[in-house]
This record gives structure tokens, C-alpha cells and sequence, in this order.
């Protein structure tokens, strides 16, 4: 399965011979269109059901292996917890919120911030 937006894709398979199939193709064809995939910034993460092989390579390096990336602002993890992107929301939550009370806490002023 292959999932893009902008210049991110997700690769997404079940077993490694299906995914070293797929990345090859995808390089392949990147090339004939000019484009090229820069293995630095390629991430892999695998579930506990695909356990036959860790190793995948693009463009002739090998891809690392993470527990858990960001794509399109939500952590996805490994495990299929949503712990770490529930918390970073609540975070940036928090962050924004912080800048709103200093206005609210006015005794002569009314809270008119939108929240």
C-alpha cells in the first residue's frame, strides 16, 4: 500500500521480500522521473508480526529502524499505542493555552479569547 502527501510517503507491507520489492520499485521509477530517495531520511517500522527480517535497504543504504516516527503531525508507534501523540497534543494544548490566561486573569478586562 502506498500512502503520499506532498514529498512523504508511507510504504506499508507484510512481509520483507514484499517490501524490498516494493522500495525497489519505488526507486526505480523515482529515477526514470529524475527523483531520487535519500536513504538518510527514511525511517523502518516494523510490528511484531514481521519478524523475518529487519535489514531494508533504499538507494543502496540501509534504512533505520525505529519504534515510532511523526507523519503528518501524529506519532505512530510500533506498538500501536497512541501514548506519545495523545501527549504531545496535550502539550502543544497546554503551550497555546498558557499564552491565552494572561489576558483573562485582567481584572479590568473581560475574557474575550477565544478558546
Amino acid at each position: 500500500m502506498l500512502s503520499d502527501f506532498v514529498d512523504d510517503i508511507a510504504l506499508i507491507d507484510d512481509s520483507w521480500n514484499s517490501m524490498q520489492q516494493t522500495t525497489s520499485t519505488l526507486t526505480n521509477e523515482a529515477n526514470k522521473a529524475g527523483l531520487y530517495i535519500n536513504a538518510d531520511k527514511c525511517k523502518l517500522m516494523t510490528t511484531s508480526v514481521w519478524n523475518d527480517r529487519l535489514d531494508e535497504e533504499a538507494a543502496g543504504s540501509e534504512i533505520e529502524k525505529v519504534d515510532d516516527f511523526c507523519y503528518l503531525g501524529s506519532y505512530i508507534s510500533s506498538n500501536g499505542s497512541c501514548e506519545k501523540d495523545v501527549k504531545v497534543r496535550i502539550g502543544k494544548a497546554a503551550a497555546v493555552f498558557g499564552t491565552r490566561k494572561p489576558c483573562c486573569r485582567r481584572e479590568t478586562a473581560r475574557c474575550r479569547c477565544k478558546f
